[in-house]
């Protein structure tokens, strides 16, 4: 990857640099809403393709960078069930790396970045008056470095490769986020539970380990200290009341969902020439999860007489009109009726849908009440997920028949 700053004298490394490696008071950085003409873009499916794209067996280090990437995209729109699912990406691919840590290559520590005696170029690299290649090596590590390594940087060794207790470091604080993403979505303890339960069986599966006894005495007591610390937070969860906090059923705040269609007059956002990438397909349907911060917009905006599921629809489907009237002339309608087939008119079809299972599911259905049929629909991946949405691979309609 080749980077080319390009900029006037105000171009600060110093500064972009030390923005990267500042600690925060609080666990997550503080990140302004994304704009909301970005509202279609796929933003998320694209950046956790680039995080599958890398192993976590030789290319950790840039596996983190983009799965850090997508938790603060996550932390803007304050989803946070899908900071806490990105995080637990990190955590797992942090303890499956710790077979390979001598085959991991970090890109800020390549050797011809340093060394004068093979490139010889490197006393001539960096800005006018500024601090030449040192400058532009930190910032370079600030940027391939992904924002947890960054942040327990005086912890870290100086080193080409990451040992134990490098890796622990930065599980200590992959998991105190998502405790921290849980408690901000407040409701799922039992998904909370069994996250960490899986942690937990991981971490100490490697302790015991017998091609681990080579491990020194520090890498274990580093080992050991991570298990202790993922015990102290399945500790705080069992502790909390299952359903306590904001939520309308059992399920809690976040075990809410919607199944969303595109459909009718296609706007120019959707036409196939975009460069931009959008996650929705047209006429297909998406389950979408409906975040904490939606339902208490739509809890204090709630009519008289309005049921809580059309509210909930009204509020989720409000930032997609208001994205589609900015960009279009055309009218923009919600629509509860998949049905219509008025083409001169742009309509959002919202409707709550129910999950299969209590906790994680591929599977979500609406019963129809007019006939009593059922529409399934089915994804690729187990909600919650580090996706806050997905389409629908299989739509099946299940005709309900009366028994004798």
């Amino acid at each position: 990857v080749e980077i080319r700053l390009k900029g006037s004298a105000e171009l600060d490394l110093d500064k972009l640099t030390t923005a990267q490696h500042c600690g925060h008071s609080t666990v997550f950085r503080q990140l302004r809403p994304l704009p909301p003409e970005t509202v279609f873009d796929a933003d998320e499916e694209s950046i956790l393709e680039a995080a599958t794209y890398f192993s976590y067996d030789t290319s950790l280090m840039q596996k983190l960078r983009w799965l850090c990437t997508l938790t603060d995209v996550h932390v803007s729109k304050k989803q946070w069930a899908e900071v806490a699912e990105s995080s637990i990406l990190c955590a797992h691919s942090l303890i499956k790396s710790l077979d390979h840590l001598p085959n991991l290559w970090r890109p800020s520590r390549f050797d011809l970045w340093s060394d004068y005696r093979r490139s010889p170029w490197l006393s001539s690299v960096g800005l006018p008056d500024g601090p030449g290649n040192i400058g532009v090596t930190e910032f370079a590590d600030a940027f391939f470095e992904p924002n947890i390594l960054n942040q327990q940087r005086k912890g870290i060794t100086v080193q080409h490769r990451l040992s134990v207790e490098d890796v622990c470091s930065m599980l200590i604080r992959v998991v105190n986020q998502i405790e921290a993403a849980y408690a901000e979505e407040d409701g799922p303890e039992d998904l909370a539970c069994s996250q960490l339960e899986e942690l937990l069986s991981m971490i100490t599966a490697s302790i015991n380990d017998e091609s681990k006894k080579k491990y020194h005495a520090e890498a274990r007591t580093a080992l050991r200290r991570v298990r202790a610390y993922i015990c102290s937070k399945l500790a705080i969860f069992s502790e909390r009341d299952v359903g306590k906090g904001f939520a309308m059923n059992r399920d809690a705040a976040a075990q809410m969902y919607v199944r969303v269609v595109l459909h009718g007059n296609k706007p120019q956002r959707f036409k196939e020439s975009t460069t931009i990438p959008t996650f929705f397909e047209w006429k297909m349907p998406s389950i979408c999860r409906v975040p904490k911060s939606t339902l208490m917009a739509a809890r204090n905006t709630k009519h008289r007489n309005e049921s809580w599921e059309d509210c909930i629809c009204r509020t989720f489907a409000k930032p997609l009109v208001e994205a589609l009237k900015s960009e279009d002339a055309s009218p923009s309608i919600v629509a509860t009726d998949q049905t219509t087939t008025d083409e001169t008119k742009t309509y959002i079809s919202v409707m709550v849908v129910h999950k299969k299972n209590a906790m994680r599911s591929r599977k979500f259905f609406v019963r129809h009440d007019h006939d009593g049929s059922i529409t399934e629909y089915t994804v690729a991946h187990k909600f919650p997920h580090a996706l806050s949405r997905q389409r629908s691979l299989i739509t099946s309609e299940i005709k309900v028949t009366g028994q004798k």
